[in-house]
């Protein structure tokens, strides 16, 4: 029983060094750079040892994405953890994804670029879900101080200002945004304040 214990934190393990291979090759040089062979050779094990975990390079991509769709979903319930008013909670979870993107560039590239998965449908990762479950409940916290929540389509709401966060946050990470880092933190806060103040006026 020990040994296969073993056996199975050891396979772990190396899987884990299998990702963490990808994502540094993709923050020196890019996610198209990244192929199986590369990840080989950083970990020195053989390209065909690799196949043992992932069947390819799609492959190892998915499963960063899911990694990338849980570890954000935990920091926004961080940022939802502490009690405060609605349009306080929906701004640090602004911010919390805002952090998120900047600290793991690489992966919310992928969360965010890999062809084939589907968003919106049965076929959604999970861990895809309840991150948009979490960015969700942010946004109805403020909705529901104006509204009754049935006469609202809430999940059209949550779109609008996630595709208001993901704008900042691309435009961002391309250089596309006029001054430093602190300038665009005050735009993502900024952007939270105005949907708040505009779900108020409109739902009155």
């Amino acid at each position: 029983m020990a040994s296969k214990e073993r056996r199975e934190r050891e396979r772990a393990e190396l899987r884990q060094q299998i990702l963490l291979a990808a994502r540094e090759i993709a923050s020196q040089e890019g996610w198209q750079a990244v192929t199986v062979r590369k990840v080989a050779e950083r970990i020195e094990y053989s390209h065909a040892a690799i196949y043992a975990y992932f069947d390819n390079k799609k492959a190892i991509l998915f499963a960063l994405l899911i990694e990338g769709f849980a570890l954000l979903r935990d920091e926004l319930r961080r940022a939802q953890s502490v009690p405060d008013a609605p349009e306080v909670v929906l701004q640090r979870t602004a911010l919390a994804y805002w952090n998120f993107a900047h600290t793991h560039p690489e992966l919310y590239q992928v969360m965010n670029g890999l062809d084939g998965v589907p968003f919106g449908t049965a076929q959604t990762p999970t861990e895809a879900r309840e991150s948009f479950a979490q960015l969700r409940d942010a946004v109805a916290r403020v909705l529901e101080q104006s509204a009754d929540l049935s006469r609202i389509d809430v999940n059209r709401e949550v779109d609008m200002f996630w595709a208001a966060l993901h704008g900042l946050v691309s435009l961002s990470m391309a250089g596309r945004l006029a001054g430093d880092k602190q300038r665009a933190t005050e735009l993502v806060v900024s952007t939270s304040e105005r949907f708040s103040a505009a779900w108020r006026t409109k739902f009155q």
